[in-house]
């Protein structure tokens, strides 16, 4: 049986089993923050992996790594995938409860990366607008990066709009050289 089709086993009966119990958004917060610390932490999958670091140590790790208060069928889980072994795919089943819960909820994911801080207000207008449009919640994420020199990126799903003052740069650059 391949990885793949284990995690989406593992996902699918944990988000099961969150749905029925109703803690799927607490389970949900505790696997995103786990997914960030994974990404974040590139050393935690090596510990995991680690055959000379006990049960125990792992388990501690694990609940740490979901956050401050986990949910105890985050728990719970985590201690099964420990007793089962399966702690090499924990960061593709984290994917799939995410990308499963995503789905279920419609929610849509929106980055709006900008030159210079925007306020709230001009993010809610965008939240609203991009709902309406979408018929899905949105997940607003964003980061300020002044190597765009001005405008915007976004994306959504995995549309991209990109309209930075750098990137159109970039295409008067290519025009030119090409014209030349």
């Amino acid at each position: 049986m391949d990885i793949g089709t284990i995690s989406s086993r593992y996902a699918n009966a944990l988000f099961s089993l969150a749905k029925e119990e109703k803690q799927d958004s607490l389970v949900y917060n505790d696997m995103k923050i786990l997914q960030q610390n994974f990404l974040s932490e590139p050393t935690l999958k090596n510990v995991l992996n680690n055959p000379i670091i006990s049960y125990n140590e792992k388990e501690k790790l694990l609940i740490t790594a979901g956050g401050i208060n986990v949910s105890d069928i985050y728990k719970r889980f985590i201690q099964m995938i420990l007793k089962h072994k399966r702690e090499n795919i924990l960061q593709l089943i984290t994917y799939i409860y995410i990308h499963r819960y995503r789905k279920e909820k419609k929610i849509t994911r929106v980055s709006f990366d900008t030159a210079v801080p925007v306020n709230e207000k001009t993010k809610d207008l965008l939240k609203q607008k991009l709902a309406e449009e979408t018929g899905c919640s949105i997940e607003f994420s964003g980061q300020i990066k002044p190597d765009l020199i001005g405008g915007f990126v976004l994306r959504i799903g995995n549309y991209r709009f990109d309209a930075s003052f750098s990137s159109q740069l970039k295409q008067i650059k290519k025009r030119l050289i090409k014209s030349n």
